[in-house]
């Protein structure tokens, strides 16, 4: 629930939906995450990712590709799992 309510073009159903109808959709999600994390990876949906050149800083010159660095956007479901993954770690 902590969650930010963003959400990424990759989720099937937006952040927002799901905090709305979280009761329901916990068992699912909770069986997901915990199949990563048995497995030791992602399903072969949640390993796409949409990437966006981002200008390292206003001014410089949009023509070089040096000047930019990639951001990737991820499904809600890979940052959920990312973030069992991180809690586990650093406990």
């Amino acid at each position: 629930m902590s969650a930010p309510v963003k959400s990424c073009s990759l989720d099937p159903v937006r952040t927002f939906q799901i905090h709305e109808f979280v009761d329901l959709l916990l068992p699912f999600i909770t069986k997901m995450v915990n199949t990563s994390l048995a497995q030791g990876r992602l399903s072969t949906s949640q390993k796409h990712a949409i990437v966006t050149p981002l200008l390292n800083k206003p001014g410089l010159d949009t023509s070089d590709m040096g000047n930019y660095r990639p951001v990737s956007n991820l499904s809600f479901m890979s940052k959920l799992v990312e973030w069992a993954v991180a809690s586990q770690l650093n406990d």
